[in-house]
């Protein structure tokens, strides 16, 4: 049994909304099916929502703030007033700035760019930067991306005589700034703008609108990179900003993200949703996370290639940078996390928060994701200034933890703190680090069922490898662009045969399958997961979770599936007794995967070579005949420790090795107990014993009776009529007669006693004219003898016997 890494949210057949939809807007299964999951409960809402419509924009104006924004940003312009843009340093930051430059450009504005520098000054409005303002002669400031929080600082402003326009759509405390001169911001609790998922670029692409008096298409671009970006949902106006930004990327990219696209490697042409996430994103985000995100403003404001080269080569080189530290300092924090749990012995840690001086604040977040990702337990890293014993870093959390309400409730330990539901920036002492910790343990241990605890993957579709056609997948870009809130359709392949395995890329990194099922194969993928290729071995049946894909090669077109989770039920039993050279064989399984493999042995002397063999590899090697009493036995040479399991296996046992077959009930009792289902077994090698035969006399009292015996002694029952219970009597003569030991046919006997067939008085027994209709497994007697006969034969089993009894044990019947 192989679990899944994930919790499988599988969906339920809507059949009736899939026929609906089918019929009414001419979809495939599959498209159907996924919107049917997604509950799409009108036609027209499907329909609208595959065909996203410019008329389907909301007025700006229906956004609180707007129309004040307007007002005043129109008097700035009007007045030749000093307008300074004050962005963010992230992705929506740099973008929300770049379309402000074109909005005050078109408008005919004076004015100028500020972003804050991460590592020194941090997110969003601060005094020293408002001083430099009014030092510029500004007299309005319009920030972009933040200020929905910046009270104090929006107070200070206006004492030195400037005006903030606030646009911003993070989520907007109890206390606003309000002596702001607009607050837009879709996330208020009394703006009545319908749609409240857009970033700070879509804020800014529904000034825009206001300003000019009409769509500002030619802003989509910018606005879904933002919106994508900020990993925003992408649904309602977002879809359509997303859909226009990426048809607009595609036919008339600016020179800024034409350069970008180069130096990543990609066609632009072939731009997508997923593109912009993996591979410009992170370049626009590197120069704000390493240095300054100037470079990025002015690589997306660039008027031609030529000048956007430099800064795209420069934003490239600052990415690999930040791919180098952000493994380095995952490294470092996962150290630092692995002692803390180290020193907290047996308590239980339900949310990580680390800090280190030396550590770069704009990278946290990254660390924090990847942290998130190997332990699914919302993450804290922290930057420590050594100077001024603050800390600068972000946070990331799990589904069901809110992020932003948690550190709502810690905000006494906080200098600043702003976020979302899954993700937050802060800044707070050194000293109240620990706090932090231990009030996020305590609220996440509160806010958090033991389900919540295991990553959930949301299933779209089953599907069977006879729907996986290439027609079918290419339906599936009806429903793009793909991202957050409307992710790519995630599908399961139930019950696949693997027909081949094996790794691929620098160091075996990554997995290829190839995978049947009713004649039919298909090759899956999965990234990072090279290490599994010794868990799914060719012949074993497993279910497949992941995404339906079109691989383009050299002009040929072929279905794939990039796969992210298994599971198995299956036991794989690999039976090597024919083979000779025991020990050698026994060393290449220890030598290739001695984590969760154990040995059991079936006699002393083998038990005996084994462990002096093997008995400094920390293995668990031990005997059958001892693992009921005391746990496995492990040799004094053994690194590993008994566990003291009643089954007489340490946990985490993956891969059994059984050197020889028991052949003693006690044993094969034990041999059992491995084998349950609780115990999660993947797989058993069964070897010989290393004395060249068995070592007691198995089957000597034959196989157990079939039916058809059990019929043809009762027959001879109800002839004799009745009869005395002695060794030498009638219980002979029957064995006699059908060629069955004595014991077997006494036996069967008392099976007929107890299904009440046969009469007993004393030692005489007497046929029952008119018996029950009963089953012979209704005996208790017959269970235990049929039992007994099965332990006698484990270790003659032929291969298929072997696997069947195992897999009955592995699946508890």
């Amino acid at each position: 049994m192989i679990k899944s890494k994930y919790r499988w949210d599988m969906p339920q057949r809507a059949a009736e909304r899939e026929q609906e939809l089918t019929a009414n807007l001419g979809l495939g299964p599959m498209v159907a099916g996924v919107l049917a999951r997604r509950e799409w409960d009108t036609i027209e809402e499907a329909r609208s929502f595959l065909e996203p419509s410019v008329e389907e924009l909301l007025d700006p104006l229906r956004m609180k703030g707007m129309a004040e924004a307007v007002d005043r940003i129109g008097r700035a312009v009007r007045d030749g007033e000093r307008i300074r843009v004050y962005g963010d340093y992230d992705a929506d930051g740099v973008t929300s700035t770049a379309l402000m430059i074109r909005l005050l450009t078109e408008l005919g504005a004076s004015f100028d760019t500020y972003i804050p520098h991460r590592s020194r000054e941090g997110y969003g409005l601060n005094n020293a930067a408002l001083d430099l303002a009014a030092a510029a002669g500004v007299r309005l400031i319009i920030t972009v991306d933040n200020g929905i929080s910046a009270v104090e600082q929006i107070a200070y402003a206006v004492s030195l005589g400037i005006d903030v326009v606030v646009t911003d759509h993070h989520e907007p405390p109890e206390k606003l700034p309000a002596e702001a001169v607009a607050l837009v911001n879709p996330k208020q609790k009394d703006c009545p703008y319908p749609f409240k998922g857009l970033c700070g670029a879509g804020v800014v692409f529904k000034l825009a609108h206001a300003m000019l008096g009409r769509p500002a298409l030619e802003y989509a671009d910018l606005a879904a990179i933002g919106t994508i970006a900020d990993l925003m949902p992408l649904m309602g106006e977002n879809r359509i900003i997303a859909r226009l930004g990426l048809k607009q990327l595609r036919q008339a990219p600016i020179p800024g993200i034409q350069a970008l696209a180069r130096v990543a490697g990609i066609d632009i042409a072939e731009i997508s949703s997923g593109r912009i996430g993996f591979s410009l994103a992170p370049r626009l985000n590197a120069g704000g996370r390493l240095e300054h995100a100037d470079s990025a403003v002015k690589l997306l404001a660039a008027a031609s290639e030529a000048e956007a080269e430099p800064y795209a080569m420069e934003l490239d080189r600052l990415n690999a940078e930040r791919q180098q530290l952000v493994e380095h300092t995952t490294a470092e924090a996962d150290e630092l996390w692995l002692k803390l749990r180290e020193a907290d012995g047996e308590k239980p840690r339900r949310a990580i928060v680390l800090a280190k001086e030396g550590w770069n604040a704009g990278i946290a977040g990254l660390v924090a994701s990847k942290l998130v990702e190997r332990y699914y337990l919302p993450a804290v890293i922290l930057a420590i200034d050594g100077e001024t014993g603050l800390c600068k870093g972000s946070a990331r959390s799990i589904d069901g933890f809110d992020l932003y309400a948690a550190l709502t409730d810690c905000a006494d330990l906080l200098e600043h703190y702003g976020g979302h539901q899954a993700a937050a920036g802060m800044t707070l002492r050194a000293d109240q680090v620990t706090e932090l910790g231990d009030r996020l343990d305590l609220l996440a241990a509160e806010r958090l069922t033991e389900e919540d605890w295991q990553p959930k993957r949301r299933v779209d579709l089953r599907v069977s490898l006879e729907d996986v056609t290439l027609s079918a997948v290419d339906q599936l870009a009806a429903l793009e662009p793909f991202g957050n809130g409307n992710p790519t359709p995630r599908v399961v392949l139930e019950d696949v045969v693997i027909k081949e395995a094996r790794t691929m890329g620098k160091e075996d990194k990554h997995l290829r399958l190839t995978i049947e099922q009713a004649g039919r194969s298909l090759e899956v993928v999965a990234f990072g997961m090279g290490p599994q290729r010794e868990r799914m071995a060719p012949g074993m049946r497993v279910d497949l979770l992941g995404e339906l894909s079109v691989n383009e090669w050299n002009g040929n077109r072929k279905t794939q599936m990039m796969f992210q989770d298994y599971r198995s039920g299956q036991l794989i039993v690999n039976d090597r007794r024919a083979e000779r050279g025991v020990w050698t064989a026994l060393e290449r399984l220890i030598a290739t995967e001695s984590e969760g493999l154990a040995v059991a042995c079936a006699s002393k002397a083998a038990y005996h070579e084994a462990a002096s063999r093997y008995g400094m590899t920390g293995v668990t090697i031990g005997l059958y005949e001892m693992a009921a009493d005391v746990g496995i036995d492990v040799s004094s040479e053994s690194a590993a420790a008994a566990s003291g399991d009643k089954a007489g296996l340490p946990s985490g046992v993956r891969h059994l090795v059984l050197v020889g077959l028991p052949t003693e009930e006690r044993e094969v009792g034990s041999l059992r107990s491995w084998l349950r289902p609780e115990r999660e077994l993947e797989r058993v090698t069964v070897l010989s014993d290393g004395e060249g035969g068995s070592r007691s006399s198995v089957g000597a009292a034959g196989k157990f009776p079939e039916r058809r015996h059990f019929a043809e002694v009762y027959t001879m029952c109800r002839q004799r009529g009745s009869w005395l219970d002695s060794p030498d009597g009638f219980v002979r003569e029957t064995a006699e007669a059908v060629r069955l030991p004595l014991a077997t046919v006494r036996m069967m006997h008392e099976v007929f006693v107890e299904l009440g067939f046969i009469a007993a008085n004393g030692v005489s027994r007497k046929a029952v004219a008119n018996p029950p209709r009963k089953e012979l497994s209704e005996s208790a007697r017959y269970r235990r003898a049929q039992e007994q006969a099965a332990v006698r034969q484990v270790a003659e089993m032929t291969t298929e016997e072997l696997r069947s009894w195992m897999a009955a044990c592995h699946s508890g019947a």
